[in-house]
C-alpha cells in the first residue's frame, strides 16, 4: 500500500537552482530578508562572486598603494568620499551575506542562530561551509513567510 504524496505549493518548496546573475539579483533584493530560504546554487554563486571581486580589488590595491596620497584639497575630498562609499558598501555586503547565510541554514531546516558559529575561530567557519553544502530539506518550509492571503482565508473559513 503506497501513501499518496501531498502536493506542496511552489512557494513552500526548497529554493530552486539559480544562475550567477539571478543569484546576485536575489542577494541584493533579499539583502535585509532573514526569513525564507536560499538554495545551494544561490549561496555558492555569491561565494564565487565574492571571491572573484575580492581578488580583483586586492590586486588593484597592491598595484597602486599610494592612490590615497595626494597634496591637493580636491584629491583629499575625493579620497574621503570614496572611503565613505566603500564603508557603506562594505557594511551592506556584511548584512547581505549574513542574511544569505541565515536563509541557507533555513533551507537545510536549521535555525539561523547557528550562524553564530562564525564566532568560533576556524572551526565555526568550516562548520558553516559544510552546512551550506548540505542538500535542501523540505521541512525548512517552517522558515518561509506565511502567505497572508492564505492565512486570512483559513481564519475566515
Amino acid at each position: 500500500m503506497s501513501i499518496p504524496q501531498q502536493y506542496e505549493p511552489r512557494a513552500t518548496q526548497p529554493g530552486e537552482p539559480v544562475g550567477p546573475l539571478r543569484a546576485v539579483g536575489n542577494y541584493v533584493r533579499k539583502g535585509f530578508q532573514f526569513s525564507g530560504r536560499a538554495s545551494r546554487s544561490e549561496y555558492w554563486w555569491i561565494a564565487l562572486w565574492s571571491l572573484l571581486v575580492g581578488g580583483v580589488l586586492k590586486y588593484a590595491q597592491t598595484q597602486n598603494e599610494d592612490w590615497m596620497e595626494t597634496t591637493n584639497a580636491l584629491g583629499s575630498l575625493v579620497g574621503v568620499l570614496l572611503s565613505l562609499v566603500l564603508l557603506v558598501v562594505g557594511l551592506l555586503v556584511v548584512i547581505f551575506s549574513i542574511s544569505l547565510s541565515v536563509r541557507r541554514l533555513h533551507d537545510c531546516n536549521l535555525s539561523g542562530w547557528l550562524y553564530l558559529l562564525i564566532l568560533v575561530p576556524v572551526l565555526g567557519s568550516i562548520a558553516l561551509l559544510i552546512i551550506a553544502a548540505l542538500p535542501p530539506d523540505p521541512r525548512g518550509v517552517r522558515f518561509d513567510n506565511p502567505n497572508p492571503r492564505r492565512v486570512q482565508e483559513n481564519a475566515a473559513g
